[in-house]
């Protein structure tokens, strides 16, 4: 049962500056299973969007800085430094979500479905084009930003629109199952006894403004 879900607010885009420094910030606090480390690790993280007619755009950033860098595309990317965002574009439609996840060497992973059980792969040749992915790490952390086109959306959901009132469900995650200190942090709290992200009924909502 739902106890905390959230809301965000997305706002319209007017540059690069904006959405990585000035847009509302989604935080990635709530770590419900603590950590599997020798202590408690829980890396500072945040998440912020904006929109335009043609495609979201995502910036998330971390200061976890003993990175496992990963290399494979649509390999175990949640094993490695990683950040992700579920996002369910039409909630009152349609159950589904799609899931995307990056480790800082720009590896993807991404799938759609309706839960954990049923998803299928969605292996995307030149992904790191179309969703424009770029990501950076310094001794201070890393960071990512990419866009999601509306016309990649609506391959799956073809009624979805980048209007303001629109409202969708996700969450955003940071994890690193394989990494030196493993931990899982959510911005929409999770109330379930062990580590699960495919959880749509913790996620939050995210309105168009």
């Amino acid at each position: 049962m739902k106890t905390d879900a959230r809301i965000y607010r997305i706002h319209p885009f007017f540059s690069d500056d904006v959405l990585r420094k000035q847009a509302e910030v989604a935080p990635v606090e709530h770590f419900p299973w603590g950590s599997q480390a020798p202590v408690d690790y829980r890396p500072l993280s945040f998440a912020r969007i904006t929109y335009d007619d043609a495609s979201l755009r995502v910036y998330m950033e971390t200061n976890e800085n003993d990175l496992r860098m990963g290399t494979g595309v649509f390999g175990h990317v949640h094993t490695d430094s990683c950040m992700e965002f579920f996002l369910s574009p039409d909630p009152l439609s349609r159950p589904d979500y799609l899931n995307w996840e990056f480790n800082p060497s720009g590896g993807m992973y991404l799938s759609v479905g309706t839960s954990r059980h049923d998803r299928r792969p969605l292996p995307v040749d030149n992904y790191k084009e179309i969703f424009q992915v770029q990501t950076n790490a310094d001794p201070n952390g890393w960071n990512l930003r990419y866009a999601i086109p509306l016309s990649f959306l609506r391959n799956f959901f073809p009624s979805v629109c980048f209007t303001a009132g629109t409202c969708m469900r996700g969450n955003f995650y940071k994890c690193g199952d394989n990494t030196f200190r493993p931990h899982y942090g959510c911005w929409s709290p999770i109330d379930l006894p062990k580590p699960d992200f495919h959880c749509p009924d913790f996620f939050g909502t995210l309105l168009f403004v």
